[in-house]
């Protein structure tokens, strides 16, 4: 037994006559589960272990039916999804906590985007990080004027410039997702009059981006000798390639779901996909820039 502690309900303010709120629906305050062996044991096993669960169901969902979720959500169908800002959050965190430095790019030569945000290592060389950061020099060229030349850098100012780096540019490097919302407003706001919907969807496909490449880092991580990065080259492109239909299948069912003509509406969502895929990693190539740049200045 447990003491009964409230006698409203600690929601809406109306009386309590049992477990759970008559007007509201919200469960009565329970001592006993206030507890961290509670949530471990209860909360956190059933949730995960729940194929009902709204974990799974929403992973499911957005691995594998493209724009679905966000369809759901317009539609203000929510409670049987984790919120879109939830599975963004935890999929930076997933994807920060594996990848481990190694940046995932477009392009050959002197032109190349940054298809997702890469933390960069501590034990990074400075040059190596601009390499990743700035395809035309702009930054070593800043770097030189303040503070020499990054070859001769110290240890200690190496280290110092890569963990400002991961401070400012890595967490800016995210709000690329705002950007891939306001350019989606731009092209489909007569169909999707509401910002707000423009941002769920690039959510979401953030959240399927992210978690994709957690594939490309599984393959680096494999010790196969020299394989390795045969591996992860093999890989990339795959990851890059669904992502890219996934785009193109999320607009066609986000932003066309009762079209006049059905080839018309794939033809759209076909031209629009790899645009906002290019976009998108022109946005997080800029804001790696600005947030490298940044750093320089406050070192």
């Amino acid at each position: 037994m447990t003491d009964v502690v409230d006698t409203i309900c600690a929601s809406c303010g109306h009386p309590l006559t049992g477990s759970y709120c008559s007007h509201c629906g919200e469960r009565a305050r329970d001592p006993g589960k206030l507890t961290l062996r509670h949530f471990l044991t209860h909360t956190v096993v059933q949730e995960l272990l729940s194929f009902d669960g709204k974990i799974w169901r929403t992973l499911a969902l957005l691995l594998f039916r493209p724009g679905f979720l966000a369809f759901e959500y317009a539609a203000g169908r929510h409670r049987a999804y984790v919120n879109p800002v939830r599975v963004l959050l935890v999929a930076i965190i997933v994807y920060v906590l594996a990848q481990g430095g190694t940046g995932f790019t477009l392009g050959s030569g002197g032109f190349r985007l940054n298809v997702a945000p890469a933390p960069v290592s501590p034990e990074r060389s400075i040059g190596g990080t601009f390499s990743q950061t700035d395809r035309f020099g702009i930054l070593e060229r800043m770097f030189v004027e303040r503070l020499g030349s990054p070859e001769n850098a110290s240890n200690e100012l190496r280290s110092r410039f890569n963990r400002m780096l991961n401070i400012f540019s890595t967490p800016l490097s995210f709000t690329a997702v705002f950007l891939v919302a306001l350019t989606l407003y731009a092209c489909f706001h007569r169909r999707r009059p509401l910002l707000v919907e423009h941002v769920v969807f690039a959510m979401h496909y953030y959240s399927f981006a992210l978690l994709t490449l957690l594939l490309v880092v599984l393959a680096s991580r494999l010790h196969v000798g020299r394989l390795s990065m045969t591996v992860m080259l093999a890989v990339l492109p795959v990851v890059i390639i669904w992502q890219v239909v996934y785009i193109a299948r999320a607009i066609r069912r986000f932003y066309f779901a009762a079209p006049r003509s059905r080839e018309a509406a794939w033809t759209v969502s076909a031209v629009a996909a790899p645009v906002v895929y290019l976009l998108n990693s022109l946005f997080i190539t800029m804001l790696q820039f600005a947030g490298a740049a940044f750093a320089i200045t406050r070192l």
